[in-house]
């Protein structure tokens, strides 16, 4: 289905530049990051399914999930984000 397709997509930028960090994490932390990750790639697609996709709240969804690693830098969290919010946007408006 057209979901599908899009959770893929999502999940594909999100995953992007973090397998290294993901096998930093102490397992109890792989865990949450996953199952995080999984919550946020839903919660994106449903904001571009009803249409009312804002970037800013495509953001703070992916900053609440990258807080999940422990002792993370603010500026990378929020310089990730950004980027992965960009591609997110660019991809679903073509």
């Amino acid at each position: 289905t057209q979901r599908q397709e899009e959770e893929k997509q999502v999940e594909k930028i999100l995953e992007r530049d973090m397998a290294e960090i993901f096998q930093e994490l102490p397992e109890d932390k792989k865990q949450l990051f996953k199952t995080k990750g999984e919550e946020t790639t839903k919660k994106i697609v449903d904001l571009l399914d009803k249409g009312k996709a804002k970037a800013k709240d495509v953001m703070k969804l992916i900053i609440e999930w990258l807080k999940v690693i422990p002792g993370v830098n603010k500026f990378f969290v929020e310089q990730e984000a950004k980027i992965k919010t960009d591609e997110i946007i660019k991809s679903i408006n073509k």
